[in-house]
């Protein structure tokens, strides 16, 4: 896994949120991370969490209810791009 990668599953662990990140850098997709657990529903409470940790669906927008890929918890998202650059 990408050192980049790493940090961001550490932080997301931290506040009890366990997916697989990915940064994504080449695509129309560029500059988002994937988040995704395929064993995991999208739900209220997981979309509040990761607002409340000042992420933004691909667009910059606040997450929503159908941010979710069919109600997996599978999105694409912006922020902590701090993550990036490691210590």
């Amino acid at each position: 896994m990408r050192p980049e990668n790493t940090r961001m599953k550490r932080f997301l662990e931290q506040y009890g949120v366990h997916c697989m990140p990915k940064y994504i850098y080449e695509g129309s997709m560029r500059g988002t991370w994937r988040l995704y657990n395929l064993h995991e529903q999208w739900t209220e409470q997981l979309q509040d969490m990761l607002t409340s940790l000042s992420f933004t669906d691909f667009q910059g927008k606040p997450l929503g209810q159908f941010s979710g890929n069919g109600g997996m918890f599978s999105v694409f998202v912006r922020g902590h791009d701090a993550l990036l650059q490691g210590k």
